[in-house]
């Protein structure tokens, strides 16, 4: 079996954009939640892994510990609050190896003094449900703020582990799969399962959609699974290679400020192999380039699509920025000019009758054309 899962394995393109989105937006949450919270937060991992990859790249586990303590102005912070970082994996294997590659990110601390510091540590063997809540209780993580991040590559986690962390005041979830995980609940014939991933029967659904709207009404479903486990905040995107393969991203906050900082890491990082982000809303399924200025023509899709759902199809301009932030991969920044562009081009009309695209603002209204 060893042989054929060994341990470490190599980090594909995906998890190489993944690990440099993690990267970016520790860097922004970690001083807020440090500042704010007194350092009495969490960092949790239910599918840890190893800490390190074939290239010898380090796992997410290493990426979130190294964020701390590479920081002095937040490092010197925690001995009061006393951070955790909570590690699961049911490999063995991956649990004898992550202590020394935590304890190469800990340096020159050795990794069983950090507790010294108020860093406390904990990696135990086990099956990300139940045994990542019980280790939570164990180290008195609730009621405080957690980061949970829930690799589930190919699997998924139950709606109700999604409630628990939601529950917790400032608290954040992001999980990952594939896709294809989705294409299980397709045919309705894995009732139970569906039940306790989706939290409720609203999924089945599923039922009454064309063959090849399943898989991506599943996705958008999702979204508003997380939602209603108590994440008003969401964000859900792929990750797709050269190839069309891809990766499912959905990202969960209780605090707007919270998208916004996760908004920006995805378009600050650099572009790794290829991959680019894809947007589940957007109806021709453009996959977008990572750029800080990203093509915006899905945004321009979504804008006019989500103006026929509305009374008369108008909307005042500081909604339509909004519906980017809290409905779309986009930044509410990138809006502006979004509409501006549609209504150059007769896409939109102004509601005070201006023909051009000249001194809009956001509180200007715009619409459809009849």
């Amino acid at each position: 079996m060893a042989s054929k899962n060994p341990v470490p394995w190599a980090a594909d393109p995906h998890t190489k954009a993944k690990h440099a989105l993690y990267t970016s937006y520790l860097g922004k949450w970690m001083p807020i939640m440090v500042n704010g919270w007194g350092a009495n937060i969490t960092y949790a991992e239910g599918f840890a892994g190893p800490g390190v990859y074939l290239d010898g790249s380090p796992g997410s586990p290493v990426i979130a510990l190294r964020t701390l303590v590479a920081d002095p102005s937040i490092r010197t912070k925690v001995r009061l609050g006393g951070m955790r970082f909570v590690f699961i994996d049911r490999d063995q294997r991956c649990i004898d190896m992550l202590p020394t590659e935590l304890a190469k990110a800990a340096v020159p601390v050795p990794l069983d003094q950090l507790a010294q510091h108020g860093i406390h540590v904990a990696v135990e063997k086990g099956q990300c449900e139940p045994h990542l809540q019980q280790l939570l209780t164990r180290e008195k993580a609730w009621k405080r703020p957690i980061l949970a991040v829930l690799d589930t590559w190919g699997g998924a986690v139950s709606f109700d582990l999604v409630k628990r962390i939601a529950d917790n005041p400032g608290s954040e979830v992001i999980i990952t799969m594939q896709p294809q995980y989705f294409s299980r609940f397709a045919e309705v014939d894995d009732i139970e399962h569906g039940d306790r991933v989706f939290g409720g029967i609203s999924w089945r659904a599923v039922a009454q959609q064309s063959p090849e709207a399943k898989e991506r009404w599943l996705l958008q479903s999702y979204r508003h699974t997380i939602q209603a486990a108590g994440f008003p905040y969401v964000l859900d995107f792929e990750l797709v290679d050269k190839r069309g393969q891809s990766l499912f991203l959905v990202f969960g906050t209780t605090h707007p400020k919270g998208l916004i900082k996760m908004k920006e890491a995805m378009w600050e990082v650099d572009a790794i192999g290829g991959i680019g982000y894809r947007d589940p809303r957007d109806p021709n399924q453009e996959t977008l380039a990572i750029e800080f200025e990203p093509q915006t023509a899905p945004l321009k899709r979504l804008i006019l699509d989500h103006l026929r759902t509305l009374p008369g199809t108008r909307s005042p301009i500081y909604e339509l920025r909004r519906f980017a932030l809290f409905s779309t991969v986009f930044k509410e920044s990138q809006a502006m000019s979004v509409v501006r562009e549609l209504v150059a081009s007769g896409s939109l009309v102004r509601a005070d009758g201006v023909t051009t695209a000249a001194g809009l603002r956001f509180q200007h209204v715009v619409s459809l054309p009849t």
